[in-house]
């Protein structure tokens, strides 16, 4: 989609050696930080060469997680804000971002705690199968650091009896499942349109082209 009307603002005499701010690139970042600048009342001007998010932005996994594997490593302030931003777009953008539940199947209850405790006390080992009792304590801590305020449901630990009920052709040898919810984006692109929009209604200043392309800049630090 094509913003051709904001060209005709920029022919009424606005420069952009007069505006406080330049982004070169419209993915998510670039729009990210032109909507922060906005509200912070910052005039800035966004541009992109091709489509706003059409690059990497719209290439994605289109998965909005928490970062489960970081716990591995003990990263848990990373963790912890991952999901802060997962549960803020499930707040804020409903009609876009959905729950995702994924089901892990568990074949063993003890395996890659030898591994996981090698990781966390600093001495890398090769990642292999997790047991039970890793996934159930990674999936508990998972949902703490989610906070009381998350909009998902807790994981839930299912044992054979239900398993097969449920779904009669898993492995015979899974022992119990594990789901966990995280979240999807279904249109990058369209939450990425809207927050352009909403920034450009916030504040006078800012502006946002495409298919504009950057030959040179100078400017004061």
């Amino acid at each position: 989609m094509k913003h051709y009307h904001r060209f005709n603002l920029y022919a009424q005499g606005e420069k952009a050696s007069d505006l406080s701010v330049l982004i070169a690139g419209g993915g998510i970042n670039g729009i990210g930080l032109f909507r922060e600048l906005a509200l912070q009342g910052i005039d800035v001007l966004l541009i992109d060469k091709s489509d706003f998010c059409s690059g990497t932005s719209a290439a994605m996994t289109r998965i909005i997680h928490g970062g489960l594997r970081y716990l591995e490593n003990a990263e848990l302030r990373l963790v912890r804000e991952s999901l802060r931003e997962r549960n803020l777009l499930l707040a804020n953008a409903p009609h876009y971002v959905k729950p995702l539940p994924t089901t892990i199947p568990i074949f063993s209850w003890t395996s890659g705690i030898i591994p996981a405790i090698r990781n966390l006390i600093g001495w890398p080992s090769k990642p292999g199968d997790r047991g039970a009792i890793l996934i159930k304590t990674g999936l508990t801590l998972y949902d703490l650091l989610a906070g009381r305020k998350s909009l998902l449901p807790r994981h839930k630990f299912r044992f054979r009896h239900t398993v097969f009920s449920l779904r009669p052709s898993l492995n015979p040898e899974v022992i119990c499942t594990a789901t966990y919810y995280d979240a999807r984006i279904t249109y990058p692109e369209r939450l990425c349109l809207e927050l352009i929009q909403d920034a450009e209604a916030s504040c006078p200043g800012a502006h946002a082209l495409n298919y504009v392309s950057l030959q040179s800049a100078t400017g004061k630090q």
